[in-house]
């Protein structure tokens, strides 16, 4: 079994350093890439082992291990996700607020998109919601998501809320 505990950089940025090896992928789901320790197979049939000692979410095209003939690639595989694309700002915060609700990641790809994993309830809710939903394949990032696992008492900050949504202020206090 192959044993790695840090990544050794990214195939997209360093690509001159791993030309000539022949590159074995790691094939992972969106909600692996940020687990601690992962054992798996990769596509050409070799275990390996990742402690993830830097505490960083795994990303596509990260190297794992290098040997002299050859380097195991981290490899996003696509999965269902819903495509939501609200028609306003108010429609924005809405249908982020109910998707937060439900402790589900969630990607804001641009001012007018919204991506998340499928679930079957929240396509049904948006549709019968009247929202524009979509679903199809595609690759989730964790670096791409927002999640909050907890609330802190030392996180203070005051939402003002206006007649016009653009109006909006999040004042963030300073922690004491």
């Amino acid at each position: 079994m192959i044993l790695a505990t840090e990544v050794l950089g990214n195939t997209h940025t360093e690509t001159y350093l791993l030309q000539d090896l022949e590159k074995d992928y790691l094939e992972l789901d969106w909600f692996d890439l940020d687990k601690g320790v992962l054992r798996r197979t990769t596509v050409a049939g070799r275990e390996i082992g990742f402690k993830n000692n830097q505490s960083k979410p795994l990303k596509t095209g990260d190297v794992l291990y290098v040997q002299h003939d050859f380097c195991v690639v981290v490899r996003v595989v696509p999965c269902p996700c819903l495509f939501i694309k609200p028609r306003n700002s108010l429609e924005m915060a809405k249908i982020c607020f109910d998707i937060g609700n439900r402790h589900v990641p969630i990607a804001i790809q641009s001012a007018d998109q919204i991506v998340v994993a499928y679930e079957a309830p929240l396509h049904h809710r948006f549709q019968k919601q009247g929202y524009i939903v979509e679903q199809r394949e595609a690759v989730l990032e964790q670096l791409k998501t927002l999640k909050i696992h907890q609330w802190t008492r030392k996180t203070k900050f005051k939402v003002t809320l206006s007649k016009n949504v653009n109006e909006s202020i999040i004042d963030l206090a300073t922690n004491q």
